[in-house]
């Protein structure tokens, strides 16, 4: 069997005679354990000098029948100041989930069946457990509380014969403490400490930062002499150095139960991370798990502007299958930290990161539900994943607060504002107008429906030569015969475009790309001031009989928006069959007697078969 060795300084206790003249008596009882036979009851003999034979002593569990305990390898003498733990009759010994936690002075007994009581202990309602002498006299009773989590004991608090159940409490440890002094039991000397606390919560580039520390005495003696020290760990190696330490101070005569508070003043921090660790030293501390503590603060920059980052793109109602998401636009001239700001809509508050995540000046980023949203764009800049709120199609706000829990931007929009139909974004005009103006918003103009990650396709762009139009003045061309085809160019940038080529191409492969082999021809255009625009006029014989598509392409060195730069058009090549005079009409009844209907007689004085499907005839008027 797996024993560790445990050693425990236990609670000095009196050598009061219990009921029935015994110093035996229940200190543990574990009802609702890990799954299997892992129940167990534990004893406590809080005798100076005597040990107890525990052959015969029974365990009476509510009003099952006695179980017996039974020796299970060690002898059943408990010896003075010492622990015994009652197994399950079926808990195998060498595998069990207790052999690494019972130490190996503590006596290991089973009972005679494999389960308390009838079928065990219930973990639902209260029950008593009753410890029995040989000759069946009750030593002592205790009703349990069924209020524990499941691998958490009953445990007795002072281990004297106090049966009350104010001298009971859950225990502190999972499986609890079989066979070693109990969780819940005070020790005669114990310091904790019990807090470390900064102060402002949320400290600002250059501000002071006071660290408090509060020492409680949790033992039952006073503590004549300790001390309190603070590092400010600075390698964050989580070991106070001697380099490290920002206050020490001796102190003295802390009362069972009273508490003391140290503080130290961190004065003109600079932004980043700091770790600090507190340490309570006590000669005579029996428990040195509690006399530290380590916690870290973050210092942040100098507080954000309102509208250092502003939302610049809304995709609240997409096509179906794509996620909803927002775009995020650093309008300032510094880079931002987005970790631990939050984005909200009228009902829900979410955290965008817990992590480092920096913007820089000018950048994008976009917020989305998951990242199937590269399935519809190819989007450039970095994407966030985050339980997005859920985006009403008939109007919500949008909130963004810094890490600080400054309002930074909000947008109210409803769908007059556009961006409701049809699985396209609402994008934001100017980044420097307001942010609550319809006249700012406008429904995407992108060929893509949206433009996630760039600059938005109704925002004035330094550089932007548009293609407007591309069209033929027919829908068909007769082969053999010139067709025409007209292409309108728009400066919509802020700047003079530069010189410009327009391509004109047909797309043999029909594939919509403008592919060399496919050029036509190309026409150069000169500078276009802002605003100002020129119409080029291509004509062609190269088509065939049936549907040809054509692709017209603006090249220009600086363009900011290179979506708006190519134009599609579809002409019908036709073979004409008929020429004039072909078909002529050859009579006329105008004025007929009634009821003899109004006629024409046309006839066909070719050599030629002639389909008369969707020829038009007119009137003096061109009713057709």
């Amino acid at each position: 069997m797996i024993r560790k060795l445990f050693l425990a300084t236990l609670l000095f206790i009196p050598a009061i005679m219990a009921q029935q003249d015994t110093t035996l008596i229940l200190s543990e009882v574990m009802f609702y354990p890990e799954s299997g036979p892992n129940e167990f009851i534990e004893l406590y003999n809080y005798s100076e000098t005597d040990s107890i034979d525990l052959a015969g002593y029974k365990i009476k569990y509510s009003t099952s029948s006695a179980d017996i305990l039974t020796d299970a390898g060690e002898g059943t003498k408990l010896p003075p100041h010492s622990f015994a733990v009652i197994l399950e009759g079926d808990y195998i010994i060498g595998s069990g989930i207790y052999d690494s936690i019972i130490p190996s002075e503590a006596l290991i007994l089973k009972i005679s069946d494999n389960a308390f009581g009838s079928s065990g202990m219930a973990n639902t309602s209260d029950r008593p457990v009753m410890l029995l002498s040989p000759s069946d006299d009750t030593l002592m009773t205790y009703t349990y509380s069924a209020d524990n989590s499941q691998t958490f004991s009953d445990e007795k608090i002072d281990l004297t014969n106090d049966d009350s159940s104010s001298n009971w409490r859950n225990s502190l440890i999972n499986n609890g403490t079989p066979g070693f002094r109990n969780s819940v039991t005070p020790f005669s000397n114990d310091l904790e400490l019990t807090s470390l606390i900064f102060s402002p919560s949320f400290p600002v580039d250059g501000e002071d930062v006071t660290v408090s520390v509060k020492v409680k005495n949790r033992g039952l003696l006073e503590a004549a002499s300790y001390s309190v020290g603070i590092y400010n760990d600075v390698n964050f190696d989580s070991t106070g150095d001697a380099g490290e330490i920002i206050f020490s101070q001796n102190y003295s005569n802390l009362a069972a139960g009273d508490s003391i508070t140290a503080n130290t003043l961190m004065n003109s921090l600079s932004a980043g991370q700091y770790q600090i660790i507190a340490q309570v030293i006590f000669n005579d501390d029996e428990d040195l798990s509690n006399n530290e503590l380590i916690k870290a603060f973050t210092v942040f920059p100098p507080g954000n502007n309102y509208n250092d980052l502003v939302i610049n793109e809304i995709m609240y109602a997409p096509a179906s299958g794509e996620p909803e998401w927002v775009e995020l636009f650093n309008r300032s001239s510094s880079e931002l930290n987005l970790k631990k700001w939050k984005i909200s809509d009228l009902t829900t508050n979410v955290t965008i990161t817990s992590n480092d995540k920096f913007i820089q000046p000018g950048e994008f980023i976009v917020v989305a539900k998951d990242s199937s949203l590269l399935n519809f764009y190819n989007i450039t800049s970095e994407i966030i994943e985050m339980s997005l709120p859920s985006l009403n199609n008939t109007g919500d706000a949008i909130v963004i607060k810094d890490s600080l829990d400054v309002l930074i931007d909000s947008v109210l929009y409803s769908p007059d504002w556009g961006g409701n139909s049809g699985g396209r974004s609402l994008e934001r005009i100017s980044v420097d107008e307001s942010s609550n103006e319809i006249s700012n918003w406008a429904t995407s103009l992108s060929p893509n429906k949206a433009t996630p990650g760039e600059i938005n396709s109704v925002t004035p762009k330094d550089y932007d030569l548009a293609l407007t139009s591309f069209h033929s003045p027919n829908d068909f061309g007769i082969i053999g015969n010139q067709i025409e085809f007209s292409i309108k160019v728009l400066n919509k940038g802020l700047n003079p475009s530069g010189n410009y080529n327009v391509s004109f191409y047909r797309d043999i492969n029909m594939d919509s790309i403008p592919d060399p082999t496919e050029l036509i021809s190309t026409q150069t255009g000169n500078s276009l001031t802002s605003g100002d625009g020129s119409e080029f006029n291509f004509q062609t014989k190269e088509f065939e009989q049936g549907y040809n598509y054509f692709i017209a392409v603006v090249n220009v060195s600086s363009d900011d928006d290179t979506t708006n730069n190519i134009g599609f058009a579809n002409v019908s090549g036709v073979t004409i069959n008929e020429v004039r005079n072909d078909i002529v009409i050859n009579e006329i009844m105008y004025s007929p007697d009634s009821p003899e209907p109004e006629w024409v007689e046309i006839f066909n004085r070719s050599s030629k078969i002639i389909d008369l499907k969707n020829y038009e005839i007119a009137d003096n008027s061109d009713t057709v």
